[in-house]
């Protein structure tokens, strides 16, 4: 048996984040629990590294924003290396959509996009341009984040542990390790422990894929971004001399299952990559994997106290936002368990407070 100031169960983004902002904030005695051998192994790992600021939801916007401020400026004894690729990011919406969530009005044109992509579509859709965003270095920010922590791997939570109504420690098989305060940060695997607290299996794990195609003589890795918002989302960039691409599939699934390729996936990534690159639609997958976003019935963040058991935290639902808004998940989640109150303007709009009369979820 073993105790500690904090347990944080999940070495994803969201823990790593969480216990760098703790000790930053002067909490030393943290333990990561980690069921894989590796930290980071699924949704952290298996994204496309795009640095995206522009959110549909506004709280998380703020978030990202804050979050890249962060990355771009980061300190040497943060990172060695430069975390961001400002190679620049496009992003599209059809016209008269309901892309209200934009920041601004349209300020570029599919003709600027066409300069870097000849063989992207001439359509008549809106274009923005974010010059100083591009790709994130999501292998480097989650090792900056963990340096120095401790990080149990291969070590699943069972379940909670309380006193009364107080939060005390976790079970891992036959062994019990208590804990001052315990953050759930396992992602897609959070649900297994909901039924002991008071969000009731809120989250919704999705599986999505992505490919890396063969080298292609027209790709150089300084192009940027390109993401297409609407009904036929779709987005792209330079990786290892081809394009990364994503169809933006969105498949509820179990977590344990989500990264198994769906053998009709290719029939997809056909179908968008001749709509927005109609030249290019014959490309192959020379890499192909998928990943998990996990989801919260409203698609906010869950960041914060639990409503029901005291010194027991959440960070989690950050559906495919993770990398991008980490940072600030970190410093709310910190202010929370350090100052018992967080003043930051999206603070209550990630509450859990707010989806405690959500209906339990069938098993998926």
């Amino acid at each position: 048996m073993s105790s500690h100031q904090v347990i944080i169960i999940g070495a994803g983004i969201a823990g790593a984040a969480t216990a760098w902002s703790l000790k930053q904030a002067g909490v030393d005695d943290i333990l990561i629990i980690e069921q894989e051998a590796h930290a980071g192994l699924h949704s952290s790992s298996r994204n496309a590294a795009i640095l995206r600021t522009a959110i549909e939801q506004p709280a998380l916007t703020q978030l990202a924003i804050e979050s890249a401020d962060f990355y771009r400026n980061a300190s040497s004894s943060f990172s060695a290396q430069p975390l961001i690729d400002e190679v620049g990011l496009f992003i599209t919406a059809e016209k008269d959509s309901s892309a209200r969530w934009m920041p601004s009005s349209p300020n570029s044109s599919v003709s600027e996009i066409r300069a870097h992509y000849p063989d992207f579509t001439d359509q008549d859709i809106d274009v923005w341009h974010f010059a100083n965003e591009g790709t994130l270095d999501i292998h480097g920010l989650l090792q900056s984040f963990l340096k120095g922590q401790t990080v149990r791997n291969n070590c699943k939570v069972d379940e909670l542990l309380f006193n009364n109504d107080i939060a005390a420690g976790v079970r891992c098989g036959d062994e019990e390790i208590y804990a001052q305060q315990v953050v759930i940060a396992n992602g897609g695997w959070a649900n297994h422990l909901c039924s002991q607290t008071g969000l009731n299996q809120l989250f919704r794990p999705h599986r999505r894929h992505l490919m890396v195609s063969a080298p292609l003589a027209q790709i150089t890795h300084d192009l940027p971004v390109v993401w297409a918002t609407g009904s036929n989302e779709f987005y792209f960039r330079p990786e290892s001399g081809g394009l990364l691409i994503s169809a933006c599939d969105h498949e509820l699934v179990d977590p344990h299952y989500g990264e198994n390729i769906d053998p009709n996936i290719i029939d997809l990534f056909a179908k968008k990559t001749e709509y927005w690159l109609p030249s290019l639609s014959h490309i192959q997958p020379k890499h192909l994997w998928s990943g998990l976003r996990t989801f919260s019935p409203d698609n906010n963040f869950i960041v914060g106290p639990d409503p029901s058991i005291n010194n027991l935290y959440w960070a989690a639902g950050l559906a495919g936002h993770g990398m991008t808004c980490a940072y600030a998940v970190g410093q709310m989640l910190s202010a929370w368990m350090c100052d018992k109150k967080c003043t930051h303007p999206s603070a209550n709009d990630l509450l859990p407070q707010r989806l405690v009369d959500i209906p339990r979820l069938a098993s998926i």
